[in-house]
């Protein structure tokens, strides 16, 4: 899999741990990764439409995800998880997250995942709306 980060994010999302994010190890759990970036993601959403989201009508769901743990990450870091749309295809684009120590500039998780767009009507896969496409372009500055 490749992380290719060379293209910058535009979209960034200071996270604060909880007590319960730790394991017995002392350092971050790996099933909490997703939860924080599941926040950037939303963050991200949020910021490309340019509003809040009702996100009781969410009409996109993972088909992929892949995570790479590079470090440990302990209680008392400063953290910001960072998103980008890597890619769109026809009905589905790549979305690419960085979990980082904002004071050491060290990368600790590395996601990629691949989001499908839903028809709202039948809940099956459909062509991302051109919006959608659109907005994500904005916020990366760049044809997608």
């Amino acid at each position: 899999m490749d992380f290719n980060i060379s293209t910058p994010f535009h979209c960034e999302l200071p996270v604060q741990l909880r007590f319960s994010d730790l394991d017995t190890l002392g350092h971050v759990n790996n099933s909490v990764y997703l939860n924080l970036f599941d926040l950037g993601k939303s963050n991200y959403f949020e910021r490309a439409a340019g509003e809040r989201q009702d996100w009781n009508n969410v009409n996109v769901v993972i088909a992929n995800i892949n995570c790479n743990f590079l470090h440990e990450t302990h209680f008392d870091e400063p953290l910001v998880v960072k998103t980008q749309v890597k890619h769109i295809g026809n009905k589905s684009f790549t979305v690419l997250q960085v979990l980082q120590n904002t004071a050491t500039g060290e990368i600790k998780c590395a996601c990629e995942q691949v989001m499908v767009y839903l028809d709202p009507e039948t809940r099956t896969p459909a062509p991302l709306p051109q919006h959608w496409r659109d907005c994500f372009a904005a916020l990366e500055g760049r044809q997608l």
